[in-house]
């Protein structure tokens, strides 16, 4: 069966435990994905992520300090997201953090895999945001693609 993938890489001017710590903490995801986070970022524990009154939630299913994040989305979720991962890999230089972000396991190429594409880049550059300046602009202030 294929699958789909959203990839993006984005380098942020910010030490690695910073960036990892932004990426593996509740508080912190908080402040550049979307402000109503919920849950333990704990491997095999649940984090939900509120979107107004859309959640969608995700097992933690990996954390390796300064490297790896993963997450499976939660068996109740239905809809494109079923069934896909994330994972953020981290590695620095001495210019920068490198996060390579990927949502995999999309079961459709479809006008919704190409959104969630987009607004994972708006998110991406939220995290940079946050890390570079210390303001992120997590949902619902982020930077609107449509006029939905």
């Amino acid at each position: 069966m294929n699958t789909y993938q959203i990839q993006h890489q984005i380098g942020i001017k910010a030490p690695l435990d910073s960036v990892y710590q932004a990426l593996s903490t509740a508080g912190q995801l908080a402040r550049w994905w979307t402000s109503d986070t919920r849950g333990k970022s704990e491997v095999g524990s649940t984090l939900e992520f509120w979107f107004g009154q859309h959640c969608q939630k995700f097992e933690v299913t990996a954390l390796v300090a300064g490297e790896l994040v993963r997450w499976k989305a939660g068996s109740d979720t239905k809809g494109d997201w079923a069934g896909t991962e994330i994972s953020f890999k981290l590695r620095s230089d001495d210019k920068q953090t490198w996060v390579h972000f990927t949502h995999s396991k999309w079961a459709n190429d479809s006008e919704f895999l190409s959104h969630c594409s987009t607004k994972w880049a708006v998110f991406m550059l939220s995290l940079k945001d946050l890390l570079e300046t210390g303001t992120g602009h997590p949902y619902p202030n982020d930077v609107q693609i449509n006029h939905n």
